[in-house]
């Protein structure tokens, strides 16, 4: 009988496409930690969960290793689905919400994993067990560390046994073509934690190892405390991210010698997420210190700039104003630029938002039927890799007929990058459009002023 981790032809022919259409959702894509990564060994991968079926392929882009997956179990309900599902390497698992009574099916599927894992299979699951589009980790289930201590029981003492936390983190979490940084964090070897541990009962493993993954996940993602101050944090966390004070006063380059801010300068998103994530912690201890009055004072401040950068960040979103705008040194000369771009591009434009508006327009339909936002990048995927290549074959062939098979090459050439090519123009439309409005907002320029006065006297 066939394993779900077995070689099948057919998935690595389709991984190869996947993959493929996975980099081209995402203007730019960085990895970092992948020598983390233990050799010879049974791997969990546990990565936060922000944006639903995107977050599996962030994982599965790693490295061309078959990997294996859990989803939740009432959408294996279909015999169909269920055959299709498993061809695609994954488990049903239940849910408190699915009913206590189907929760004893997790044994079997809990066996299957083992037996993956024994196989060297990375296993992959979120630990948070349900998705949010916030930079704030929920709390973890227990799932993951029975895995991963029944599979220590299971060969432990043949091979070790590793969870390996990934931070992923989403430049934006509901616009195609956006940017993605994942960072891989330190692992936590189970084996020599269960050794080293032997009067720990499992209760008091599993609290233990939760508490270890949540400190290692927290290390590679944006962790903002989800209170009344989170969208402020967000606001300057990104301000600072994209080196938006110019003069150096800034909450977190305070901290930073010079070898370190001219490292922070490079324009990568590891860097921009070293600086947001000192910032946020800046903030918290800022927030937290009262021990004196010198840090009651500090205190005082964080919170009225914080205070700003909430009114600031309600208005430039409400504005449609970017954080790409607010940080230009010279936004005339963008605007200019930005224009001309435009102009030269607008016959590119045209033809893509033809070719590809049966793609567009199921996209948008789709989409609206989703109240949950955090999808409808998995949609747009979904759809512009199905049936894109179908359309090329459909209008390519037609065109060939028609004309000649020449012409069908061009076609071709131009349809091929056509769809990102439009996301790109829009994108650009976006930021020329933020641009002006951001030139013309003299209020919302004062505030932001305000803001570097206020943090540089701190």
């Amino acid at each position: 009988m066939s394993k779900i981790q077995d070689k099948n032809r057919y998935y690595f022919f389709l991984r190869r496409y996947v993959d493929f259409m996975f980099k081209a959702a995402y203007r730019r894509v960085e990895y970092h930690g992948k020598e983390k990564i233990p050799q010879n060994a049974a791997i969990i991968y546990a990565f936060n969960h922000s944006n639903t079926m995107m977050d599996a392929l962030v994982i599965l882009a790693i490295d061309r290793q078959a990997k294996v997956f859990v989803s939740r179990a009432d959408i294996f309900k279909h015999p169909i689905a269920r055959k299709f599902f498993t061809f695609l390497k994954m488990l049903p698992i239940n849910r408190k919400r699915d009913g206590m009574e189907n929760l004893a099916k997790n044994n079997e599927v809990n066996e299957i994993v083992i037996d993956v894992l024994r196989n060297k299979i990375p296993f992959c699951i979120s630990p948070e067990g349900t998705h949010r589009a916030k930079h704030s980790l929920m709390p973890l289930q227990k799932g993951i560390f029975r895995i991963a201590l029944q599979a220590n029981d299971a060969f432990g003492n043949e091979i070790p046994v590793f969870i390996v936390p990934v931070g992923i983190e989403f430049g934006h979490y509901f616009r195609f073509r956006s940017s993605l940084l994942v960072q891989i964090g330190e692992p936590i070897n189970i084996t020599k934690f269960v050794n080293e541990n032997p009067n720990l009962n499992v209760p008091q493993q599993i609290n233990a190892l939760r508490d270890e993954l949540t400190n290692q996940l927290q290390k590679v993602m944006l962790q903002i405390p989800d209170d009344e101050n989170y969208n402020a944090t967000l606001e300057l966390a990104e301000m600072n991210g994209n080196c938006l004070l110019l003069d150096g006063c800034c909450l977190n380059r305070k901290s930073l010698n010079n070898k370190q801010q001219t490292a922070s300068n490079k324009r990568t998103l590891l860097n921009r997420f070293i600086s947001a994530k000192e910032t946020i912690k800046n903030i918290e201890n800022s927030l937290k210190s009262n021990q004196n009055s010198l840090e009651r004072d500090k205190g005082l401040k964080t919170q009225e700039l914080l205070d700003m950068a909430g009114d600031f960040s309600e208005t430039r979103h409400t504005l449609g104003i970017g954080m790409s705008s607010v940080v230009k040194t010279n936004i005339c000369l963008s605007i200019i630029w930005e224009k001309l771009l435009l102009l030269l591009g607008f016959p590119c434009f045209v033809f893509s938002a033809i070719a590809t508006s049966p793609v567009t327009l199921l996209s948008i339909f789709v989409c609206s039927k989703f109240k949950d936002r955090a999808w409808h990048n998995s949609i747009k995927y979904l759809l512009s890799g199905i049936l894109l290549p179908i359309f090329l074959l459909l209008f390519g062939s037609i065109i060939t007929f028609v004309f000649s098979w020449k012409w069908g090459v061009v076609f071709a050439i131009l349809f091929i990058p056509s769809f990102y090519f439009l996301h790109e123009y829009l994108r650009l439309i976006r930021i020329f459009v933020s641009d002006i409005k951001w030139l013309k907002n003299n209020d919302l320029r004062k505030l932001f002023l305000k803001m570097k006065n206020v943090e540089c006297r701190m």
